[in-house]
């Protein structure tokens, strides 16, 4: 869900204002420059909820996109050194779910086939 990744976020990283911008970006007892990189495992499992979405999905959709989230006070994050990868199975195994293209067109694909 998208409270998992903010929950994540707020172990890792830290809110640091840059002039009028508010950023996210990873906690500097983690090291300068350092790059968060979150790992979603089995992203294609989520079933689609009645607009035919996965809300997990389009809340990393609008990070990658958009660059950032509202908070709960309307304030625009940025997010900053954060990146996303996931792995899942082909969406014709069962219980899986076939990914947006809104989505996929933000993440090359790589097919292992063993």
């Amino acid at each position: 869900t998208p409270e998992i990744i903010l929950k994540t976020f707020s172990q890792y990283c830290t809110y640091v204002r840059k002039g009028k911008n508010i950023v996210l970006e990873p906690s500097e007892s983690l090291g300068v420059q350092t790059w968060l990189v979150v790992f979603c495992d089995e992203i294609n499992l989520p079933e689609n909820d009645a607009y035919g979405t996965q809300r997990v999905i389009m809340f990393m959709r609008q990070l990658v996109e958009q660059g950032g989230f509202w908070r709960e006070d309307n304030t625009w994050i940025h997010i900053n050194r954060i990146q996303f990868v996931g792995a899942c199975n082909p969406p014709t195994d069962a219980g899986r779910v076939a990914m947006s293209s809104r989505f996929l067109r933000h993440a090359p694909l790589i097919l292992v086939d063993f």
